[in-house]
């Protein structure tokens, strides 16, 4: 029951997990210790290209809520097919394959020293099967599982007949069906029909029947693919047992239903160790790319004797082309300021510091085209276009941050703002006479016009008729006389002020 999308080629009801289920599972194991990045293994097991396609879908549905990055996905087909791995930064995998071959799979790997302390093994069920446990599998393996047993399956076929009798009910009941039976006269020899034609039409009903499940699970239920909606997987996890012997034991339950589905309790890793893998590198290697422009980055040449640099002469970094590497001994391109030169300055003090601290390695490499990264004709050239182009992982230069930019590629947080501008001497006239004005539009400075002086005008001139104490038409004090033409006046000296 482990290939994707039967129904789509044959009529039938998957009642057990599906691959979709099973990544599901295992991606969620990989969400909750944070481990980003991962490779898959497949042998040629049926299925194996529906097993990447469903973890790619997998990845795509979750990319709001975790990101994650598969950085090789390697069909086995002899023990050298996993060299690849092995110079690979990943450190988890998802292994899909028959317990057989998963023997031959995991014994190169181990030989390969691909297994172990930091690597972390997530399988799936044809690898678990019966829960056999051979000497090959390392300890820590994780896997996701469902019962298989007699028990099992006999509770399986119950469910098989309660969906079939439901779904038989529904057909009959339904009246468009009066003039369509259920009986076959199928046949192989040519006697009858070779394909139920009713069949299709009978399958419809089948996809649509809802029997209710056990108590604190959904109703069974299918897809339009035929397999189940809701599904519950058991995370199995490779430990030693009471005799030492490896056995796999059930150390939490993944429910498709629930929104933070999967419940684990203490695991056994890789090398019997009691806390989980970081899933990456314990150093990882960069390529970075730069151009030289001090004093952030500037170029001096190396020893010509030893080839080394100076204490002050910052580290190896390479300027010759990817091209003319091909055939050079790194020895003696060192000793080659053509080839290598020492980059120094405020960037590689930072990268010097980041190294020690995050604890990664680096190649330092010039931009082959010596250009900063501008967008000519549709594509990007200089620093950008090898982000853009994956030729390398990261850039350090004094790299000016712009939208465009922006658009394509990442920037860190500002980490320098130097200030500096372009100063011209100011040319006579340069400054109109109507610069003042500039800041509002012409139906702005109506507005100015109409509210600011003339509305203004009337409202002090309507206070002062209505205040007791103001301007009184009945009675003339002279020493007290305002009138309608001084409210201008006021309001003129007010807003020149």
């Amino acid at each position: 029951g482990l290939e994707r999308r039967a129904s789509q080629s044959s009529l039938q009801l998957q009642l057990a997990p599906s691959l979709e289920h099973q990544t599901a599972a295992m991606l969620s194991i990989l969400e909750r210790y944070k481990w980003h990045q991962f490779s898959i293994v497949t042998s040629q097991i049926a299925g194996h290209d529906d097993f990447i396609q469903a973890v790619r879908e997998r990845i795509s549905d979750m990319q709001d809520i975790f990101k994650f990055t598969i950085l090789n996905a390697v069909l086995v087909t002899k023990p050298n097919d996993l060299m690849e791995l092995v110079s690979s930064e990943s450190r988890v995998m998802l292994l899909y394959a028959t317990r057989e071959e998963a023997i031959h799979i995991l014994t190169a790997a181990r030989d390969l020293k691909i297994t172990g302390e930091n690597y972390v093994w997530v399988v799936t069920q044809s690898v678990i099967e019966n829960l056999q446990t051979p000497n090959q599998f390392p300890v820590g393996m994780l896997g996701v599982h469902f019962d298989t047993s007699s028990t099992s399956l006999v509770n399986e076929i119950a469910t098989a007949i309660k969906v079939y009798a439901y779904g038989v009910e529904d057909f009959v009941n339904d009246p468009k069906n009066a003039h369509h039976s259920l009986n076959t006269a199928l046949s192989c020899e040519g006697l009858g029909e070779s394909r139920w034609n009713t069949g299709d039409r009978f399958f419809k009903y089948l996809k649509n029947v809802s029997v209710e499940g056990d108590q604190g699970k959904p109703n069974i239920e299918f897809t339009q693919d035929g397999v189940l909606k809701a599904a519950e997987l058991k995370i199995m996890n490779l430990r030693p047992g009471v005799s030492k012997q490896l056995v796999w034991e059930e150390i939490g339950v993944w429910k498709s239903w629930q929104k933070e589905g999967l419940d684990i309790k203490d695991i056994v890793w890789p090398g019997n160790s009691h806390t989980p893998p970081q899933g990456v590198p314990e150093k990882f290697h960069l390529k970075i790319t730069f151009l030289e422009e001090p004093p952030y980055i500037k170029l001096d040449p190396p020893d010509p004797v030893s080839g080394q640099c100076l204490i002050d002469r910052g580290v190896h970094c390479r300027v010759a082309k990817e091209a003319d590497m091909a055939e050079m001994d790194i020895q003696s391109a060192q000793r080659n300021e053509s080839f290598y030169q020492c980059c120094s300055g405020f960037c590689i003090d930072l990268l010097q510091r980041f190294s020690e601290t995050i604890g990664f390695t680096y190649e330092l490499v010039r931009v082959e085209d010596g250009k900063w990264g501008t967008l000519e004709n549709g594509k990007w050239n200089g620093l950008i276009a090898d982000l853009v182009n994956r030729k390398t992982d990261m850039v350090l230069t004094s790299l000016m941050i712009n939208s465009d930019r922006e658009a394509v590629v990442d920037f860190t947080v500002p980490y320098m703002e130097t200030g500096i501008a372009i100063v011209v001497a100011k040319r006579t006239g340069i400054i109109s006479p109507t610069a003042f004005l500039e800041p509002f539009d012409t139906a702005s400075w109506m507005l100015v016009g109409i509210v600011g002086i003339h509305a203004a005008t009337f409202m002090i001139f309507l206070f002062e008729w209505l205040s007791p104490s103001g301007f009184n038409m009945k009675v003339i004090l002279y020493s007290r006389f305002f009138h309608f033409s001084l409210a201008y006046h006021f309001t003129y000296f007010i807003n020149s002020i």
